[in-house]
């Protein structure tokens, strides 16, 4: 499984497969991404011992009674301004484009882009995280904080392996481009 797709299982509302979720992505970062598998290992060992229904209230409290935590990504961009209608418009169209099942949350809340970002070619990912994931996650950590919710540390672990990839990612293009290299442009225009 990819392991944008098992972030997504973890940081969706909790049910049965939360604990396969945090394993098969713990697995796939232990390697590649050692900072990320640490705050991931954190999370695992806080929940370890946890109800379904202790799980499910610390993930009520870790997102959905702190507006300021909302993993619906539009908000941090764009706060209530009619440029997150848009976004969320585009992203409908996107994620339809490459077969994803729209569900019941907005087209901008975590989970799904975390899906849409495997289902998407590696231009298009890379734009997503930079323009939407990087300054959205980066908030909801910082809201975060140092708290007691597990959560904090799945959030940390997320922020971690984006900003790897994207460290990564920038210094691949660096070698690549030739000094009248066009500017790239943004997937998504509405974040300029």
């Amino acid at each position: 499984m990819p392991v944008y797709s098992s972030f997504a299982g973890i940081l969706e509302y909790p049910d049965a497969s939360l604990a396969r979720s945090v394993g098969d992505c713990v697995a796939a970062l232990a390697q590649e991404a050692p900072e990320s598998h640490a705050h991931l290992i954190e999370f695992q060992n806080e929940i370890a011992d946890k109800s379904p229904g202790q799980l499910q209230e610390m993930y009520t409290n870790a997102f959905d009674l702190r507006p300021d935590c909302t993993p619906n990504l539009g908000y941090h961009l764009f706060g209530d301004d009619g440029r997150r209608g848009l976004f969320l418009a585009e992203l409908k169209g996107r994620m339809a484009a490459r077969g994803l099942p729209p569900g019941a949350e907005l087209p901008d809340h975590l989970t799904l882009v975390l899906r849409y970002l495997d289902a998407s070619e590696e231009e298009e990912r890379l734009v997503m995280i930079e323009d939407c994931l990087l300054p959205a996650a980066g908030r909801i950590v910082e809201v975060f904080g140092r708290g007691e919710n597990p959560y904090g540390h799945a959030m940390r672990a997320l922020l971690s392996l984006i900003r790897q990839q994207h460290e990564a990612s920038g210094a691949f293009a660096a070698e690549e481009e030739s000094p009248a290299a066009p500017e790239p442009v943004s997937a998504f225009q509405i974040l300029e």
